[in-house]
């Protein structure tokens, strides 16, 4: 046997087998210019959630290259990829330290994302495990609606505080 490459995507493993040897060799994740500005646009849009036909035009990259990137940046942990029911493209937004410890909130409209950063999140977290015996996983869960700037509500909720 003269030789032959196998490559495993999942754990980003090449391995060659020459005459009956073997040698493994981990894949290189080659940093481009057009993930970086991806990634980029992602920082300058914290509370916004994309979907990758979302970025094609905003971004300088194809769209083969827009989906590589993103499954990438996911796989590195520095996207969060949100997926919702009814055949819905899957979202991505910009992975924030802390972003696991509290609920989002996601605007149907606009895309925006709101964090529950506020004791009343807390007080339903504390409700779940203490009366239903259920820890939820803030960094899963996503409860889908309207804004208030969608809904025309954000001024009348300023005007009460």
């Amino acid at each position: 046997m003269d030789g032959f490459l196998w490559y495993n995507s999942k754990l980003k493993l090449i391995i060659i087998f020459n005459s009956g040897e073997s040698f493994m060799a981990e894949k290189t994740t080659y940093k481009t210019r057009q993930r970086d500005e991806i990634l980029r646009f992602f920082t300058e849009h914290r509370d916004r959630c994309f979907s990758a036909r979302d970025l094609i035009g905003q971004v300088d990259a194809g769209e083969a290259t827009v989906f590589r990137a993103l499954t990438t940046l996911t796989n590195e942990g520095k996207l969060k990829k949100f997926t919702g029911g009814s055949g819905e493209s899957a979202q991505y937004q910009y992975n924030a330290a802390g972003c696991d410890l509290h609920i989002h909130l996601k605007c149907r409209r606009c895309g925006k994302l709101i964090h529950m950063d506020c004791p009343f999140m807390e007080n339903i977290l504390a409700h779940f495990r203490s009366e239903h015996a259920f820890t939820v996983d803030c960094g899963q869960t996503v409860i889908y609606g309207f804004c208030g700037d969608c809904t025309g509500e954000n001024q009348e909720v300023h005007d009460h505080e």
